[in-house]
C-alpha cells in the first residue's frame, strides 16, 4: 500500500473501474489501482469527483488536503471511523474532570520524558540530568499548570540539544512556527502536520473523538487528543529530522523563503521528504495506534471518571 501525493497544479481526479484516474493538461492520463493505494494527498487544488470520494470512503483510502501556508485549511476525510459512541461519551466525561485530565496528561508527558531522554546520548550529562529530574519532579505536579511548565521546560531543553547537533548554517535558534524562519522550523511544522493528520485517524480507528484531549485542553479548531497521542512521539519525529540534515538527505537548495509564509521547503525538496517520511511513517503510525489503543485500555478498566491508576 502507498500513498499518492499530488504536487501539480490543474489536476483532475476520477474513478474507473477499480482505478484512480489522474488527467493533467499536459501529461497523459494515468491510472492507478484503488488496492495499492492507502492515502491521497493533494498540496495543490485539484477536481475531482463525487464518485470518487464514495470509494475511497468505501475502500478505507484517506483523502487528505495539505496547505502549507495556511495550515488551518488543510482538510483530511478519513475512512476508518469506529462506531464506539459510548466511548466518546466516556472520553466527553473524562475531559471534564481535572482529576482524570491530570493522570492521563502525566502519563503522556512521562511517556514524552523518556523518548526525550532515549534521544540524548550518556555523555550529554546536562541534558540527562535535566531529563531524569523532570521524571521524578512528574508525580510532584499538582495541577495542569505545574505540568506544562515541567513539559515546557523538557522541550525547550530537547530543542538546544538539537541546536548543537546541527551545522549553524542551518540558523536554527529557537522554535518559530508561524511563519518558519529557517528550514530545521519549516522541517518541523511539515513533519508534525503529517505526523498529527495519522494521529487523528489512529484516534478515530480506536473509537476515539480526537477533539476532546486530556493534555491539551479544548481549542477551536484544534484536534486537542490527536496533538496528545503525538506528544510522546515528538522527541523522534525531531531527532529524524536532525539526522536527514547531518546526512545532508536534504541540503539549504530545497527551501526557499517567502515574505508572508517564512522558510518553505520547496518542490524538489517535498519530493525527497516524502518518500523518507513514508518509509518512517510505519513504525510512528504503530507507536501512535499504540497510545490510542492503550487510551482505550484505560477506558474499559476504569469505566467511570475519578480515575486514580493509569497501567
Amino acid at each position: 500500500m502507498s500513498t499518492v501525493v499530488i504536487e501539480k497544479y490543474d489536476i483532475s481526479l476520477e474513478y474507473s473501474t477499480d482505478c484512480l484516474v489522474i488527467r493533467s493538461p499536459d501529461a497523459p492520463v494515468r491510472t492507478l489501482p484503488l488496492r495499492r493505494i492507502s492515502k491521497v494527498v493533494c498540496l495543490h487544488n485539484v477536481q475531482l469527483t463525487t464518485q470518487l470520494l464514495g470509494q475511497l470512503h468505501q475502500r478505507g483510502i484517506d483523502f487528505i488536503v495539505l496547505n502549507s501556508r495556511y495550515v488551518k485549511h488543510s482538510f483530511a476525510l478519513y475512512a476508518e471511523t469506529h462506531q464506539a459512541a459510548f466511548r466518546r461519551c466516556q472520553q466527553y466525561h473524562w475531559q471534564l474532570d481535572p482529576g482524570s485530565r491530570l493522570v492521563l496528561a502525566q502519563a503522556l508527558c512521562r511517556h514524552k520524558f523518556m523518548q526525550s531522554l532515549r534521544a540524548v546520548p550518556e555523555q550529554t550529562g546536562s541534558f540527562r540530568g535535566q531529563f531524569e529530574m523532570a521524571l521524578e519532579r512528574l508525580p510532584l505536579c499538582g495541577n495542569e499548570e505545574q505540568l506544562r511548565g515541567l513539559e515546557g521546560s523538557v522541550q525547550r531543553g530537547m530543542f538546544r540539544y538539537w541546536r548543537q547537533q546541527l551545522d549553524p548554517k542551518w540558523g536554527f535558534e529557537q522554535r518559530l512556527r508561524r511563519p518558519p524562519p529557517d528550514p530545521v522550523n519549516a522541517l518541523l511544522s511539515f513533519a508534525y502536520t503529517l505526523v498529527h493528520h495519522e494521529a487523528i485517524r489512529q484516534a478515530k480507528r480506536f473509537g476515539l473523538d480526537p477533539d476532546l484531549g486530556f493534555y491539551h485542553r479544548l481549542a477551536y479548531s484544534r484536534q486537542s487528543l490527536a496533538c496528545d497521542l503525538m506528544e510522546p512521539l515528538r522527541p523522534q519525529v525531531e531527532g529524524w529530522i536532525v539526522n536527514l540534515l547531518q546526512q545532508d538527505a536534504l541540503t539549504l537548495r530545497h527551501f526557499r523563503t517567502n515574505k508572508d509564509a517564512g522558510c518553505l521547503l520547496g518542490k524538489e525538496g517535498r519530493l525527497v521528504f516524502y518518500d523518507l517520511f513514508e518509509q518512517k511513517l510505519p513504525q510512528w503510525r504503530r507507536s501512535l495506534g499504540a497510545h490510542a489503543r492503550w487510551l482505550g485500555k484505560v477506558m474499559r478498566q476504569h469505566p467511570t471518571t475519578g480515575l486514580e491508576v493509569v497501567a
